[in-house]
C-alpha cells in the first residue's frame, strides 16, 4: 500500500494549495496512491463555490475584494464562501474505497473524528452540528461549546477502471481549522463580499471561535506548533485508516 503524507508549514497562494490538493486527488483516482493526507495553510483569499460565479455582481465583487488584498478563488467543492489566511490551516484526506463501502455520513465522520480525536488529546471536547450564522454552515461543522471551529467539505469521483473491474470511488475530504488570529475581521470581509454580490450577509461573528482563543495560549508560532502537533496525530490516524478500510 502506498500512503502519502504531506505538510507545508509556510503559507502558499491558495491556488497553489488547491492545485497540490488536486494533484494528490488525481493520484488516488489513478491508483498511484492508496491513501493520504495533506496539511497546509494559505495566504489571504476568499474561496467560493462555482455557484457563486452565477451571481450578477460576482465579477465586480471579486475585483473589489482583490483590491482590498483578498483575491477570490473558485473551488470545486460546494458549500458557501470560506475565508483563508495564514492563521488558519487546512486538512485534506484522500482515500479510495469500493462503491457503497462508505456513505457520505461515514466520510464526514472520518475527517471529523480525526479532528475531534486530536482536540480530545489536548483536553478540548468537540462535537458536530449545524450552527445558524456560521460561515459555510453544515451538519458536520466541528464545534466547541456551540461555536464553530472547523468547516468541512468533500468530493467523490469514480476511479479509473483496472483489470479488477471493481467499482471504486476516490474521496477528497477537506477541513479548514480556525487556528488563531483576529477571525472577526475575516468575517467582516466575507460579509462585505456577499453585500457586493447583492446577497444579504449572514455570517455572525460570535458564532465562531479560534483554537488560540480556546487555549488562551501565548506560544510563539502558535499555528505552526498546532499544525506540527496535528501532523503527529494524523500520522497515527492514517495508519489506523489503512487497517480499517484496506485489505492487507
Amino acid at each position: 500500500m502506498k500512503i502519502k503524507k504531506l505538510m507545508l508549514l509556510d503559507p502558499v497562494e491558495i491556488t497553489t494549495g488547491l492545485q497540490m490538493e488536486e494533484d494528490i486527488y488525481n493520484e488516488i483516482s489513478n491508483r498511484e496512491v492508496d491513501l493520504g493526507y495533506f496539511l497546509w495553510r494559505s495566504k489571504k483569499a476568499l474561496v467560493v463555490p462555482r455557484s457563486a460565479t452565477r451571481k450578477e455582481k460576482f465579477e465586480q465583487a471579486s475585483e473589489r475584494s482583490a483590491q482590498k488584498g483578498w483575491p477570490v478563488v473558485v473551488r470545486s467543492t460546494g458549500g458557501e464562501l470560506t475565508p483563508q489566511c495564514e492563521n488558519f490551516f487546512n486538512l485534506s484526506i484522500f482515500l479510495r474505497c469500493k462503491d457503497k463501502q462508505i456513505s457520505i455520513k461515514d466520510s464526514y465522520q472520518i475527517i471529523c473524528s480525526a479532528i475531534i480525536g486530536w482536540l480530545n488529546e489536548m483536553g478540548i471536547q468537540g462535537d458536530c452540528a449545524s450552527i445558524d450564522g456560521a460561515f459555510c454552515d453544515g451538519d458536520f461543522n466541528v464545534n466547541i461549546d456551540g461555536k464553530k471551529l472547523v468547516g468541512t467539505a468533500q468530493r467523490w469521483r469514480k476511479v479509473k477502471s483496472d483489470a479488477t473491474s471493481v467499482d471504486e470511488k476516490a474521496l477528497l475530504l477537506h477541513a479548514v481549522i480556525l487556528c488563531d488570529g483576529d477571525i472577526d475581521s475575516l468575517f467582516d470581509i466575507s460579509n462585505e463580499f456577499y453585500e457586493m454580490c447583492g446577497t444579504n450577509p449572514f455570517i455572525v461573528k460570535d458564532k465562531h471561535i479560534s483554537l488560540g482563543k480556546i487555549m488562551k495560549s501565548d506560544v510563539p508560532d502558535f499555528v505552526v506548533d498546532k499544525m506540527s502537533s496535528f501532523n503527529r496525530y494524523m500520522d497515527k490516524y492514517i495508519s489506523e485508516m489503512a487497517d480499517k478500510y484496506y485489505e492487507t
